[in-house]
């Protein structure tokens, strides 16, 4: 295997982008971001003026150039969470963004801050910045509505750690998230003074997907039933109760619960069995389609409220539509650079959300890992070529994105294999019958029988899986792993990899010098 640097030299710009991003993460100083811009536009100039001096000192110019592109898109992400909150309780106009969450003893409402009276001076908040609103828990609270306008008296709090478990930056999180700040309302300390109706892209998306979620509850979807089938088609994991969510971790199959590439990648392919016998014979027709098979891709994010992971997804397979216009290797590893690269631009926080990591690892591996593992099949029979590929598919992936989940979550699930090839079929079979069973909506004597094979799916997934947690020793509990050693797992993914696909001496040597340096560097934080 060629070096990576050279076969995707995007890849580079990526890295100095990522590189960029991170730094202004770790040192918000607005100053810096006037310092960032002025160095990239020094930058610019200087590539226009000297861009026949020599192909080492432009690139350099353009590594520099990205790193503060990259900190200076984070740095204006930060700036507009910034809000003065000042030190005393004031009164607050605000406007629900999102339908209000019950907590035990409140009532979180993420809501848009207004207007602020200090004293006798009303300021109006030009930049809407966003805060957590806990209102006390009554009957009152419980029946506010997302788009409820309020009038309440709390004292606006930055984003702070206090109360959160050790190892854990909520005020980070928050941050990252658009949230300018948090404020406790006590009870009889607000008001509601009326209700909009305007709505957003994504409220309007949000309102579709309850209706949705109406339809599977006038079928008699309750339970664990419900909050399964509403997560695997709908990307709504509210109702998912701790012990169900358990059962999906230590087994393994927690990915399945968040709505991303897989689920996508299933739509996709119903949609392609659809659309390419029609390409295939009149091929003048397949840039229509593929038009057309972007934009229901894009109607199933929406049907799912515009969540992010699921946008990332439909963004991968919508640039890799684009780039199987031209050859008929859709899925690259170019592709997947230059979605990555787009989206940070959009939107930089996503470089620190864990489902973007874990999508965007996993897609990699796979493609780093499938060509080799395919190679190896030893199975000429149809089927077992196909089981074959779904547990190599689900390796490469577990490769990519284990590191991740154990630094995160502290976690691995011993029986991946297994539960992959039990839940993967049928959560494509769930996704189909589901489609089915919303489209059959007007005719609800067809829709019933089609709902009950449904629910019989969805009891025989969670069963499944209630079965594989409790196989012994089904998962490895309590890893503690550090930033240094996350990135050193992934070189040395990477150095393995490439000694196996290219065997020399010294591949081989720089692979087991990492595996040396890792093992070491593990010791090392064991004892000190």
């Amino acid at each position: 295997m060629s070096s990576v640097w050279r076969r995707h030299p995007f890849l580079r710009l990526l890295v100095m982008l990522m590189a960029g991003i991170a730094c202004a993460d770790y040192c918000p100083s607005w100053q810096w971001t006037d310092v960032s811009l002025a160095v990239g536009v020094a930058c610019v100039l200087l590539m226009v003026c000297l861009r026949r001096s020599g192909r080492i000192f432009f690139g350099l110019l353009t590594y520099v150039m990205m790193f503060a592109f990259g900190f200076l898109l984070m740095g204006q992400q930060l700036k507009l969470t910034h809000y003065d909150v000042g030190n005393g309780i004031s009164d607050c106009q605000i406007l629900l963004t999102e339908v209000p969450e019950p907590k035990p003893k409140t009532v979180m409402c993420r809501a848009r801050l207004l207007a602020e009276a200090r004293g006798d001076t009303l300021s109006l908040c030009y930049g809407r910045p966003e805060f957590l609103f806990y209102i006390a828990k009554d009957s009152v609270s419980l029946a506010l509505q997302r788009g409820d306008t309020l009038w309440v008296r709390a004292r606006l709090k930055p984003p702070s750690n206090e109360g959160v478990a050790a190892g854990f930056d909520y005020a980070r999180y928050l941050k990252h998230n658009g949230v300018s700040g948090t404020a406790y309302v006590p009870a009889g300390k607000w008001i509601k003074t009326g209700h909009s109706s305007e709505r957003t892209l994504r409220q309007k998306a949000l309102d579709l997907r309850e209706e949705l979620l109406g339809i599977y509850r006038r079928l008699g979807f309750a339970g664990d039933e419900l909050a399964v089938l509403s997560a695997l088609t709908l990307g709504d994991k509210t109702d998912l109760s701790k012990e169900l969510m358990e059962t999906y971790s230590v087994s393994g199959a927690s990915h399945v619960l968040a709505l991303s590439g897989l689920h996508v990648g299933f739509i996709y392919a119903l949609i392609l069995v659809f659309f390419v016998p029609l390409w295939k014979r009149w091929r003048r027709l397949k840039p229509f389609l593929s038009l057309v098979a972007v934009g229901l891709l894009w109607a199933f994010a929406f049907l799912t409220g515009l969540s992010s992971s699921v946008v990332r997804a439909v963004l991968m397979c919508s640039l890799f539509v684009v780039v199987g216009l031209r050859t008929e290797k859709v899925l690259t590893m170019d592709a997947l650079i230059v979605a990555a690269f787009l989206m940070l631009c959009w939107r930089p926080c996503w470089l620190f959300d864990v489902g973007f990591q874990m999508s965007f690892s996993a897609v990699a591996a796979i493609l780093l890992l499938m060509p080799g593992l395919w190679s190896l099949c030893p199975f000429g029979n149809r089927f077992l070529r196909w089981v074959y590929g779904l547990l190599a598919v689900s390796l490469a992936a577990q490769v990519g994105a284990a590191p991740l989940v154990a630094f995160y979550f502290g976690r691995f699930s011993v029986h991946f294999l297994l539960t992959n090839l039990w839940v993967i079929p049928l959560v494509s079979l769930v996704l189909y019958v589901a489609v089915g069973v919303l489209l059959l909506t007007p005719f609800p004597v067809l829709q019933q029988p089609l709902a009950e094979g449904l629910r019989v799916l969805v009891r025989l997934q969670n069963e499944g899986l209630r079965w594989i947690e409790s196989l012994p020793g089904s998962s490895i509990d309590g890893i503690r792993l550090h930033v240094a050693e996350l990135i050193m797992i992934y070189v040395c993914i990477y150095l393995l990899c490439r000694a196996l696909y290219r065997p020399t001496a010294r591949a081989v040597y720089w692979a087991l010098g990492g595996v040396a340096l890792l093992l070491v560097t593990r010791l090392g934080y064991l004892f000190y």
